[in-house]
């Protein structure tokens, strides 16, 4: 990596942590950057959201939290190609988050985050499980109950699952 800066600005090149990879390194560094003193600047490669956090999650015998200070996010400047595991492994895991967020938020925050799923939509508009639900909807289901009834079967039947969300992501044999 080549740095560039001015005279001034070198001696605040020691208290710079750079970190490129997924949420167990970007939690390594993390832990670092805050025993040391440094700030830092994470380049994420999976969708783990620990760059957002303010704890480093440390797995050994149990899981512990270590608080940390939230790097300093910078979105991958190049093109990031995931093998078949880490990206069914990052879909999980980002599943799991909102998840666990929606068990446990508001409901202007619940509004919060179907704002921000727009985005995502206006991004690539829906294509398999909101198609497979308009037959319901048609006939009178509310349009969330429709899309929970087509969720419920793409992760409880096989076939539909690989369908969905490619063989790469099936979870099973």
């Amino acid at each position: 990596m080549k740095i560039f800066s001015g005279k001034i600005n070198k001696k605040n090149l020691d208290k710079l942590v750079l970190v490129i990879g997924g949420g167990a390194e970007i939690d390594k560094a993390k832990i670092y950057a805050k025993k040391n003193g440094k700030h830092l600047l994470a380049i994420p490669t999976t969708g783990a959201g620990a760059t957002e956090t303010t704890h480093a999650v440390v797995w050994g015998k149990t899981k512990e939290n270590v608080q940390t200070n939230k790097p300093i996010t910078i979105l991958p400047p190049f093109e990031i190609k995931l093998d078949p595991t880490t990206r069914r492994n990052t879909c999980m895991d980002m599943v799991g988050h909102l998840v666990d967020y929606l068990n446990v938020c508001n409901d202007n925050e619940l509004i919060e985050a179907g704002i921000f799923m727009g985005k995502l939509i206006e991004k690539h508009p829906t294509n398999i499980t909101h198609k497979a639900s308009y037959p319901l909807t048609l006939k009178g289901m509310p349009h969330g109950e429709a899309i929970g009834k087509i969720l419920k079967k793409v992760f409880q039947n096989e076939e539909l699952f690989r369908s969905t969300l490619g063989p790469e992501l099936f979870i099973g044999k």
